[in-house]
């Protein structure tokens, strides 16, 4: 009688380390004030990869002078890393203090924390207050009410009715 594993050793190197299910994390500053919150249905850490895949992650973050918040079917999260990307059937919401809520969708957004940017790309759709553009790239400033599109810029805009 031989002996061998019970699971082969090929579907090991491409299984994740750990799951966790019904993720809710939330993150505090030093002077206790909420700045982050995560959740997810499902999370797998891959060592190999160094990096944790989220199934319907829904993300707050509170940032200086405004916040966002984003879902997806899908995400990832590299180890040591505050990026997020997040695919299929992206949508953030980014809220500055000084103007109207824009709400992007596209097939990949990506937060990238150094310079505190969501980056939408694949259908990338803008709505603001005054209509709807799409572009290849739209990368929208959390701290700023800064927004830069990039090739193939479209827009509908409607007037804004006077009071």
């Amino acid at each position: 009688m031989s002996q061998g594993n019970l699971v082969a050793s090929d579907s090991l190197k491409t299984s994740p380390d750990y799951f966790i299910t019904k993720v809710r994390i939330k993150e505090f500053n030093r002077a206790g004030q909420l700045i982050e919150t995560l959740n997810a249905e499902q999370t797998l850490h891959y060592l190999k990869d160094k990096k944790t895949l989220l199934e319907q992650p829904f993300i707050e973050r509170q940032a200086e002078l405004g916040s966002w918040h984003a879902k997806a079917k899908k995400g990832s999260i590299e180890d040591g890393s505050r990026d997020i990307l997040l695919t299929e059937n992206a949508n953030a919401t980014k809220k500055h203090i000084n103007s109207a809520d824009i709400t992007l969708s596209s097939d990949t957004i990506h937060y990238l924390d150094e310079d505190e940017s969501l980056t939408s790309y694949g259908h990338a759709k803008l709505y603001s207050t005054q209509g709807t553009t799409t572009a290849e790239t739209i990368i929208a400033y959390i701290n700023s009410e800064k927004v830069v599109m990039t090739r193939s810029v479209r827009g509908h805009y409607e007037p804004t009715p006077k009071n």
